[in-house]
């Protein structure tokens, strides 16, 4: 996930450490992110992954550590330490999928390699970085055996690029139920705090045309309809998908697909077309969905056409931004500006993740906070080294700040 935005804080000091009894440091954390890395969990093959997970959630000390089962993926893997049982909770989540392997890599992509400031392998930057920093963090917590007012609950999801059933699995076990905070760190760019994500539906508009001989004209060929509208939709100004001021970000709209007719002597007589739209926090799914209709509507077109939307196993992950004064975004960019020694620029993220599904339809404030790194979701990926232990530290202090000591 890739960010931007306009909105600055001031972050109020410079870089700061951990001061007593610190075992989180920068090679336990390239450490924790090597093992991932060298472990391959592309989205529906996360089992080993899984298995680590939790092998490594008790050996930490985590609590109440079990599997939740995600069908056709690996399981999700959820502990926590434990507080006053009327306390408050904050979810720490990170996702165990990566995307596959693509062509150009050099070197074995799960073979973790450090080269200077960087860490490369598969995943090593969206997020098994992140994860380290995650997991860092709660071995201090452990270590520090400091009673918190509520729970801190660990969760590794999986399916995450692809269906997020594996937040959905969480979301539905009820471990949630009173969960205050959700803390993410997806990759970020330096200095910045993400509060806030677009949303994104996918539609799909049928078109029914009518058949005849190829040979001889006529009929209503579905196909031909159907690229009008793709043409018209592709020529769509971009400001009139809305446009955020705070953030500096407009709604997007793409054609990701179009289906129809083959190698027949026959006019095509259906013809489908998907298009990715992504939405802004404030805009709805009715509102989108009129736009692609009006826009159907005034195209000159034969064919009888249907719009439908979000066929899919999960909810879609809908728009969400947690307010600049809420103390949860107070308190993480405070420790933010100070372990990076930048100003912090609250930004909307522009594309989705299972955090919209924590936010939208767990109900939980989530922010996105991670390492900076470089060829994400591409070959040759990488995670800056020195950006790590500042996120890990991030984590750490805000748990103290959230949940009291």
């Amino acid at each position: 996930m890739r960010v931007d935005g306009r909105h600055s804080v001031p972050h109020g000091g410079v870089s700061v450490g951990y001061v007593q009894g610190e075992i989180m440091n920068t090679e336990r954390l390239l450490e924790l992110a090597g093992t991932m890395v060298a472990i391959p969990s592309p989205t529906g093959r996360e089992q080993q992954i899984a298995d680590w997970a939790e092998a490594h959630f008790r050996a930490i000390g985590l609590q109440g550590v079990r599997r939740l089962p995600v069908a056709e993926a690996g399981d999700t893997i959820v502990g926590w330490i434990d507080g006053p049982a009327d306390g408050p909770s904050i979810l720490i989540n990170f996702h165990l999928d990566t995307f596959d392997v693509f062509d150009g890599w050099e070197g074995d992509p799960f073979t973790p390699r450090r080269v200077g400031n960087r860490l490369y392998g598969l995943g090593s930057h969206d997020m098994k970085g992140g994860a380290a920093c995650a997991l860092g963090a709660v071995e201090q917590l452990i270590k520090d055996g400091t009673r918190l007012r509520g729970r801190v609950i660990v969760a590794g999801t999986t399916d995450e690029e692809n269906w997020s059933r594996g937040a959905h699995a969480l979301i539905d076990s009820g471990l949630l139920q009173g969960c205050i905070a959700c803390l993410v760190p997806e990759p970020s760019a330096a200095g910045t705090l993400t509060i806030g994500q677009r949303g994104r539906h996918v539609f799909r508009l049928h078109f029914a045309g009518k058949t005849v001989h190829a040979a001889f004209g006529g009929g209503i060929n579905a196909v031909a309809d159907a690229a009008r509208v793709v043409g018209r939709l592709a020529d769509t100004d971009i400001r009139s998908l809305g446009y955020d001021p705070q953030f500096d970000m407009t709604g997007s709209m793409a054609v990701i697909g179009m289906h129809g007719g083959g190698t027949l002597i026959l006019v095509p007589e259906h013809a489908e077309v998907y298009i990715d739209r992504h939405i802004l926090p404030g805009q709805t799914l009715a509102e989108a969905a009129e736009q692609i209709r009006a826009i159907v509507a005034d195209t000159e077109i034969e064919s009888r056409w249907e719009l439908s939307w979000d066929d899919r196993p999960t909810p879609a992950p809908g728009p969400f931004v947690v307010p600049i004064e809420s103390d949860l975004v107070q308190i993480v960019t405070r420790h933010l500006g100070q372990q990076q020694g930048l100003p912090i620029r609250h930004v909307l993220g522009r594309s989705v993740a299972d955090t919209n599904h924590f936010a939208v339809h767990g109900g939980i404030p989530t922010l996105i906070c991670g390492p900076q790194g470089g060829n994400t979701c591409e070959a040759n990926e990488y995670v800056d080294i020195d950006t790590l232990l500042p996120i890990a530290r991030t984590y750490l202090h805000s748990v103290y700040d959230l949940l009291g000591r």
